[in-house]
């Protein structure tokens, strides 16, 4: 799964990085998603490393 984080944060589109962790999770709906996936994605990767460990720790209290 490691290498699955890297490639969504080297991912250069915020919906394709989404769609890969979604795969890999299993979860289907990807309102969560939309809702804390920036429109705007930066180029910065520990920027994108925030906003999709945020969005997962959301998820995870989503679930809980």
């Amino acid at each position: 799964m490691t290498n699955l984080l890297e490639k969504a944060i080297n991912c250069d589109d915020s919906g394709r990085a989404a769609r890969i962790i979604l795969d890999v999770l299993g979860i289907e709906s990807d309102d969560l998603a939309n809702h804390c996936l920036h429109k705007y994605w930066p180029t910065d990767r520990k920027q994108r490393a925030g906003i999709i460990g945020n969005w997962l720790q959301a998820e995870a209290e989503f679930l809980a």
